[in-house]
């Protein structure tokens, strides 16, 4: 067992003739006889995003954490980015690492398309853990937000927001409001989350989801979706983005058979913000709700 994973990359053929550069770690035995977990980051987030999770969970099965195309250390080609993208590119990833049993926890967008490639694929998903999905909004974006979208969606306006935005301020004015406890959003995360942004090709994958929001929802799949084996959700009781109230029966409509769980003083990205109660809830429904 390694408590410090090196990157590794490999090449994905994410387009016919197209490849991009793809990061991910591992940890963890290489055999066991329990299901590899496959940590999945949100919107504008990386792999390191986990380091408070994977080394609570490597000891006794393989731990996979990949960097989405167009973000973290993965490179950021001039593509259509989409959930339909992140789920081709989970797929890819299983396949490239021969994983038959695997359990997903991905993270706000990475929920998403981890729940997108679970209805595409669900007889190769054991578990899915979704930590704040996004992807079903239930109408909670108020008219001055949609406005704001509407603007960075412009020609031009977009690229210079992006660069305004695109530095250590901004960066903290955008993790602050995720964060219940504030002290979490120290200059390393911050630090963190800033390098990728000026990476070339990211102002294409960080714009995206305004220029085409309905790339990243989930409002087409039917409810409920292809996907009915074990599922659970991890909310924190403070994201005032994706009011736990309102989401969590939307997602239960695609996911019935899922149960639920809210975490009090944790807000959006719930795993990090309380990693001790998110940490003891995923290992209760790993080892109580799952058996694995």
């Amino acid at each position: 067992m390694s408590r410090s994973p090196q990157d590794r990359y490999y090449l994905w053929e994410y387009e016919t003739g197209r490849t991009a550069k793809i990061r991910y770690r591992q940890s963890g035995p290489e055999e066991s006889d329990k299901p590899a977990l496959l940590f999945v980051h949100g919107y504008g987030g990386m792999l390191e995003h986990w380091n408070l999770n994977i080394p609570e969970f490597d000891h006794d099965r393989p731990v996979y954490a990949l960097d989405l195309i167009g973000f973290g250390g993965s490179q950021k080609p001039r593509t259509r980015y989409r959930l339909e993208l992140f789920a081709a590119q989970i797929n890819a990833f299983i396949q490239y690492r021969q994983l038959e049993d695997v359990i997903i926890i991905g993270h706000s967008m990475g929920g998403a398309s981890g729940l997108y490639y679970a209805h595409l694929n669900p007889e190769t998903v054991s578990g899915l853990i979704l930590a704040n999905p996004s992807g079903l909004f239930g109408d909670t974006m108020d008219p001055m937000a949609k406005a704001f979208f509407g603007l960075i969606a412009s020609p031009g306006i977009g690229e210079f927001m992006f660069a305004a935005f695109a530095n250590q301020l901004g960066v903290s004015q955008s993790l602050l409001p995720t964060y219940y406890n504030q002290k979490k959003v120290d200059l390393r995360l911050i630090n963190q989350f800033t390098r990728p942004l000026q990476d070339k090709g990211a102002v294409w994958s960080y714009l995206s989801p305004s220029r085409r929001p309905s790339d990243f929802t989930l409002e087409h799949l039917p409810r409920p979706c292809r996907y009915r084996n074990k599922a659970f959700l991890i909310w924190g009781a403070e994201d005032s983005a994706l009011p736990a109230q309102k989401i969590i029966p939307e997602f239960q409509e695609l996911l019935p058979q899922a149960g639920a769980y809210i975490i009090p003083k944790a807000a959006h990205c719930i795993h990090h913000d309380a990693h001790e109660a998110f940490n003891n809830r995923l290992r209760h429904i790993l080892d109580n709700e799952m058996n694995v």
